[in-house]
């Protein structure tokens, strides 16, 4: 089953064209990665799969829904069902962790505070991160910011997972816990779309990998194919030979 098309899309900044005919699809359960060159428009296209930039021209659909020209209260909830981990947590400062993790709850559940209480205490058991509860973001290390990013967008249990750089600027030791996190949602049966530089944890939690280039998807290949082949495209980016 395909969780998410994307068809043609096309998308300029003013005289830019980030992309030409960019084409796609997730399939349920798998994590895909987004690798490219910086400034070849991976994050321009992750935050359309949420409708927050709209493509020039060009289909999105999310279970055979397309989302790009709904309204913003319709895509209130795609985004229930589609989390994005943006990629320095983008948690609100005068809320504490556990304030942060309530805030959606409480805005699009029926949930009592009982019940938030159980279900953030038990994310910050699993994330490693109990404790921490009462603490603002600015007593956080970078890696905390992180997790406590992944557990508020997981916290509403959604279908797919949007990872933006989820490992950009983290030490081998946090690195390795945002991947193990990665894995366990995938574990979870968890679809997602992983937009990274970092090709060590590309190559250990995605099923496939799109190389974006030039406007377009310029190669998608499997995990065991890129291993197989070190003349594609995508091998090759890996190894710095093309960019």
């Amino acid at each position: 089953m395909n969780l998410i098309r994307v068809e043609h899309f096309a998308k300029r900044f003013g005289e830019k064209v980030v992309h030409s005919d960019v084409n796609l699809v997730l399939q349920k359960g798998e994590c895909l990665g987004l690798i490219g060159g910086s400034g070849t428009g991976k994050s321009v296209l992750l935050r359309s799969l949420i409708g927050l930039e709209k493509p020039d021209s060009g289909e999105i659909y999310f279970k055979d829904q397309e989302i790009t020209e709904m309204a913003e209260s319709d895509l209130i909830e795609i985004r229930k069902q589609i989390a994005y981990v943006f990629q320095g947590g983008a948690l609100f400062d005068s809320m504490t962790v556990f304030e942060n993790l309530a805030y959606p709850l409480r805005a699009h559940t029926q949930l009592n505070e009982d019940e938030i209480d159980t279900r953030i205490q038990a994310l910050l058991k699993e994330f490693g991160l109990q404790g921490n509860d009462a603490l603002f973001p600015g007593a956080l290390s970078g890696g905390m910011q992180k997790r406590v990013g992944l557990a508020r967008a997981i916290i509403m249990e959604p279908d797919v997972i949007l990872y933006d750089e989820p490992t950009a600027g983290l030490d081998p030791f946090n690195t390795r816990r945002i991947q193990d996190m990665i894995l366990r949602m995938k574990a979870k049966g968890k679809s997602s779309v992983l937009v990274t530089h970092d090709m060590p944890v590309a190559m250990a939690v995605c099923d496939r990998i799109a190389i974006l280039g030039k406007g377009q998807i310029s190669s998608i290949e499997t995990v065991p194919q890129i291993h197989e082949d070190s003349e594609g495209l995508i091998a090759k980016f890996i190894q710095g030979e093309v960019s």
